[in-house]
């Protein structure tokens, strides 16, 4: 059986140095970040997402210090659907058609990350981050 992804918002796609991600959450404020429309991920199997600016900077100076360098490709975002729990073709549609006129248009505040690894086709959370 194929792992299941919960919605959830993506703010860095891989880490290496949990260590250094903790360091980097210590003492600092939660992550100020806006919320715009839905998006559609294009692919075999397509996804849902909902694009995440970051008009503050926070994420910006937040990963520069968790990761070292910035993943310049990377697009923030809150996942709807994930590719790797679509049950079919007609369940994506169904949610799009649903979605993609919205937009959201909200400040989100990110005061906790959760960091996880999949483990045996399980996503398990490897640590808890907690901002001041």
């Amino acid at each position: 059986m194929a792992a299941r992804v919960e919605s959830h918002v993506t703010v860095i796609y891989e880490l290496d140095d949990i260590a250094r991600a903790a360091h980097a959450v210590a003492g600092r404020p939660p992550l100020r970040l806006w919320v715009g429309q839905p998006a559609l991920w294009e692919a075999e199997v397509p996804g849902i997402y909902l694009a995440v600016s970051d008009p503050h900077g926070d994420l910006s100076r937040f990963r520069a210090a968790a990761l070292g360098a910035s993943e310049a490709a990377f697009q923030p975002h809150i996942t709807i659907l994930h590719r790797d729990s679509v049950a079919s073709i007609e369940q994506v549609d169904q949610a799009w058609s649903s979605l993609r006129a919205e937009r959201f248009d909200a400040e989100l505040t990110v005061g906790e990350l959760v960091v996880y690894e999949l483990v045996d086709d399980v996503w398990q959370s490897a640590a808890r981050l907690h901002f001041a």
